[in-house]
This record gives C-alpha cells, structure tokens and sequence, in this order.
C-alpha cells in the first residue's frame, strides 16, 4: 500500500456500539494531521481505532507493514501511582524494537539517552515521574514515543495540561522532531489556533452531530466548516 494508515467505511465505537461513521481517511508519509472537535466528539475513539487499540465496529483499517507507532498520551491519563524514574518511563518505548524475552541492549540505551537529550529531559532521568511538573512530564512522554524510532508519533492533546508557553515549546519541539526524523505526525487537540498553525491536514470530528471533514487546510477550513463546526463567521482569518 502507498498509505501508511488507510480508514475504508469505518465505523467506530466501542463494544461494537457504532458511535461515528463510515469514515474514510488516507495518511501518507511525513503528513502532519490535526484532529479538532469538543470534548467527547469521538477524537480519542477515532485516534485509538487507528493505533489498533479499539477495533473498528466496521470497515477496514489498513496500515503499512511493520509500522511503529509513538504514542503520547494525556499526561494526567497516565497512571502516576508506581514511583518510576523518568528513565524508566523512557524506556518502555524502546521496548517496540526489542524481541521477546530480550533485555535492552547497548545500543538501545543510546536510543534512550538520545531521545531524553532530544527532548530536554536528560537531567531529569532519575527524577520519578509523578514529581514533574505538567511541561515536563509531556516531554518525558514525548522522549518515550519516540525512543522506539517509530513512523508514525500520535499526539492525544499534548498541551491540555500545560500553560501558553509551554505549549509553544512543546509543539516547537514536536515539529523540530518531525523535521529531524522525518516523522509522520497525528495530533488529537480541541485548540483551533494550534493545530491550524502546525498541521498541514485537518480532521474535524463531532458523533454528537454526524460531522466527519478531512483534508488539507484550504480545502476543510473553509468558511462554511468554521461556520458550521465552530460558529466563526466568515473571514475569520483562521488560514
């Protein structure tokens, strides 16, 4: 397949409860998509059944062979009970890349180390992860998706948790990896002004409303779309 993800007439939902759908959607390499709609639109749901973590209800959802993905979860969604080091978090990742029954290597400890040097968290690898503030715990996720070297980094809303500056580092740093490794790039967010400013593709999403647009941002943030999805009037200057 040309596509590295491939959604054809797909339902989703959970327990084979149809919530949204048939969707179809294409993700090529090196694209950067963005994901909008309120809280509880289907964003995560849809995000999910594209890592293979919820099936599909129905349809098909194809993906290129051997693909890694690097998932990044909400900071405050990732259990902090068991004190962990920040290394430790790290190197959960890399544990795509390693066989069964198989201890890291040398090598993949210099993936490790690498992927806290690329995302500022170095000095902080043997502080326990419950002990970061919100800015720092999303890099210490952001080290660990990307410590497996994956193809494909899935964003769910990385900077719910943190103030404006620390969004703008976090989503400087997500697009200097990007750049670096060549990464295709899925982000989940409810932040118009965020996503249009780095995504080049645009899905918006709402089950409550039966509302699925995808495509690049001329063609989905038009001014009936922000209109009809988000109640902006024309020329709001959003691209």
């Amino acid at each position: 397949m040309t596509n590295l993800i491939e959604l054809e007439d797909v339902t989703i939902g959970y327990e084979n409860k149809g919530m949204l759908g048939p969707l179809n959607l294409a993700i090529e390499k090196g694209q950067f998509w963005g994901v909008l709609g309120p809280n509880g639109s289907g964003k995560s749901t849809l995000l999910k059944t594209v890592l293979g973590l919820l099936p599909a209800v129905s349809g098909s959802v194809k993906t290129s062979d051997s693909i890694v993905f690097g998932y990044v979860p909400q900071s405050e969604k990732f259990d902090p009970i068991f004190p962990v080091s920040v290394r430790e978090i790290v190197s959960m990742g890399r544990y795509v890349r390693v066989r069964a029954g198989k201890n890291l290597s040398a090598s993949d400890m210099e993936h490790i180390t690498g992927s806290l040097e690329k995302t500022g968290t170095l000095h902080l690898k043997d502080r326990t992860f419950r002990s970061l503030s919100g800015g720092e715990k999303q890099r210490a996720l952001l080290a660990r998706a990307i410590s497996g070297e994956p193809d494909v980094l899935v964003l769910d809303e990385p900077t719910a948790s943190i103030d404006i500056k620390g969004e703008a580092q976090i989503m400087e740093l997500v697009g200097n990896i990007r750049s670096d490794d060549g990464l295709t790039v899925l982000m989940v967010s409810h932040f118009l002004n965020t996503v249009t400013r780095y995504a080049d593709r645009i899905i918006l999403i709402d089950k409550d409303t039966g509302y699925f647009k995808a495509g690049g941002k001329p063609e989905v943030l038009t001014d009936h779309n922000l209109s009809t999805f988000f109640g902006l009037g024309a020329g709001s200057g959003i691209i």
